[in-house]
């Protein structure tokens, strides 16, 4: 059975008689609430298991280079506990998401405490994270460092600097979330060309956790704009493809002990941008830093958003790649658009 547990503080108040009036967004900027907590105990749930009966979400309007229809449709998604078997072993499988102390929250926060001035920001939020015990801060990546003598640019002048030399370990102490808190998850897709089923992709999670993670919006010129945060670990993200059927797959890509730490967006001076246009398509944006101060960007280099993202082993059919790093990426500008097949 699924209990929902929902934590709501309210401040008491006394019966008045009151006029309603509009408050502006410096008003709301002074709101700091305590928001609402959400935590999902012995939480199990499956959707699409039974394609023959038409439970399906269905992803229609797309056509192939031959202008064939095509429809995606999502034929299972699930979230269960430890050993659910690529979802086989959902039902009577469940699992904790939170708990009282670290629970999944919203709130309407004050703008200024996150630098974005007059604003009050809907945040909602994974669970927390902590300092860890060996990597000294949230993150869980503990990097080694090694001193360089180089040109970083051909024709510039030798410097020696400091940069990331590897990982050498993850930090499992950064997570508030336990073992038991850290779902399977997965999701399938049924191909349909001209209708007639093609193919499955699958993917499958396991060991997830996603403490840390974080998206914040507000309005500004009749725009939805926000800051997101992306910390994600997992034991193995694994991807395959199989017939019509779901039989037959084929060799499957798994990444082992992978890693993301990515942040989006820096306050009010980088917004992350949403907007649907006339045609259906979406946009996402992450705004330009260019032609702003000194201090700006010395702050910016030193203590602004970048992306951390570590993979112990990439393997497909088997044979091992090694490992991959991505360590300090800071995005300066970024803009990602659908596009009509």
């Amino acid at each position: 059975m699924t209990k929902l547990a929902g934590l709501l503080m309210l401040c008491s108040t006394a019966s008045v008689l009151a006029e309603l009036v509009p408050v502006d967004d410096a008003a709301l900027g002074e709101v700091q609430g305590a928001g609402l907590g959400v935590v999902f105990e012995n939480f199990a749930f499956e959707a699409g298991e039974s394609v023959s009966a038409g439970n399906r979400l269905d992803i229609s309007g797309i056509t192939n280079s031959s202008g064939q229809p095509v429809v995606l449709s999502v034929s299972q998604f699930y979230i269960a506990g430890s050993g659910s078997n690529r979802g086989a072993n959902v039902i009577g499988n469940p699992v904790n998401l939170g708990r009282l102390a670290y629970p999944f929250n919203l709130e309407l926060v004050n703008g200024d405490v996150l630098g974005i001035s007059d604003k009050a920001i809907f945040e909602f939020t994974a669970p927390s994270r902590v300092t860890g015990q060996s990597s000294g801060s949230d993150s869980m990546l503990v990097l080694q460092s090694e001193n360089r003598t180089e040109r970083r640019f051909p024709g510039a002048q030798v410097a020696t600097g400091t940069r990331v030399d590897r990982v050498a370990a993850i930090d499992s102490s950064v997570l508030t979330s336990r073992n038991g808190e850290r779902p399977d998850m997965g999701v399938r897709f049924d191909l349909n060309v001209n209708g007639s089923r093609a193919q499955s992709l699958q993917s499958h999670a396991t060991g997830l956790a996603v403490d840390g993670s974080y998206v914040r919006l507000w309005g500004d010129n009749n725009e939805m704009i926000g800051n997101l945060g992306v910390k994600a670990v997992a034991d193995d993200l694994t991807f395959f493809a199989c017939d019509a059927g779901g039989n037959n797959c084929g060799d499957s890509v798994v990444f082992s002990d992978i890693v993301i730490e990515s942040e989006l967006g820096y306050g009010e001076d980088q917004p992350v941008t949403f907007e649907v246009d006339s045609s259906g398509n979406f946009t996402i944006e992450v705004g330009s830093i260019a032609g702003k101060s000194t201090n700006f960007y010395q702050n910016y280099y030193n203590n602004g958003p970048r992306t951390d993202v570590y993979i112990r082993d990439v393997s497909v059919a088997g044979q091992s790649f090694g490992s991959t790093t991505i360590s300090n990426l800071q995005i300066q500008y970024l803009k990602a658009t659908s596009r009509d097949l």
